[in-house]
């Protein structure tokens, strides 16, 4: 099919480093973080501080830093190897070159998938064309704003496959980027559009966080330490405490995904 407009990254366009970027940014974070468990190690002994204590708290710093990092990390990913195709009849594809090719797990196969993947996003930066593994866009329920881009809520199908739900992310940045998000808000029904359907994700973690505040209380006042109420009810009410984290973590996701 004859492509009217591609959407891709400026990276993409230019020339793809996708596979360097992602491997090399992998390597460097799980560097970084144990850089900084040494560096700390060796302060707390040097400072005679308390290890149980500070160990914790180290650890815990390191772990949200690797988080921070791989979550830029992925989003730039994403930006890089989402495209979208616009034909010559009016179709919106998409294609999500991350799930390209599978070489195994472990790092060495996420690793060659990696630069599979950058060889491709640089011969579609050369001259673009409509893969096979590009999804149609057929309807679009919902384009949820966020801070960084949008999460789209959608109906598509693969190449002579049925149709399902799915949700796509749209990274902010990439060229022409409201012309794009006009295409998309043409794929709205109608009926979407005036009965958009209720969102009750809000009502979900508001449940979910004050079952959560009232689990963590009841595990503090049946703690040993404070021995306010028995201490039976500690062990079931930190069971409690992580399932109302889970949920509360799902239903936060779901309102940011736009689902």
């Amino acid at each position: 099919m004859e492509l009217k407009k591609v959407w891709m990254s400026l990276d993409t366009e230019k020339k793809s480093h996708y596979g360097y970027r992602t491997v090399g940014g992998i390597l460097g974070i799980v560097f970084l973080m144990t850089v900084l468990l040494f560096i700390g190690t060796f302060l707390s002994i040097s400072l005679g501080l308390p290890q149980q204590s500070y160990s914790m708290v180290l650890v815990l710093m390191a772990a949200a830093f690797g988080i921070v990092m791989a979550v830029r990390m992925g989003q730039r990913g994403m930006q890089d190897a989402v495209i979208f195709f616009l034909t010559e009849n009016d179709r919106l594809w998409i294609m999500d070159a991350r799930g390209l090719s599978y070489h195994g797990r472990g790092f060495w196969g996420f690793a060659l998938g990696a630069m599979e993947t950058q060889k491709f996003l640089r011969m579609q930066g050369k001259s673009p064309y409509l893969p096979a593994g590009a999804s149609e866009i057929l309807k679009v329920w919902n384009i949820k704003e966020n801070r960084s881009h949008y999460a789209i809520r959608c109906q598509s199908r693969y190449r002579n496959h049925r149709a399902i739900k799915h949700t796509y992310f749209l990274v902010k940045g990439i060229k022409d980027e409201e012309m794009l998000l006009k295409e998309l808000e043409r794929r709205k029904t109608w009926e979407n559009t005036l009965q958009p359907s209720e969102n009750r994700n809000p009502l979900y973690i508001l449940l979910s966080g004050l079952a959560l505040v009232a689990c963590v209380t009841l595990c503090v006042l049946s703690h040993s330490a404070v021995g306010i109420i028995s201490g039976e009810f500690y062990f079931p009410c930190l069971g409690a405490s992580l399932v109302s984290l889970y949920f509360l973590f799902y239903f936060i996701v779901r309102q940011r995904r736009g689902e």
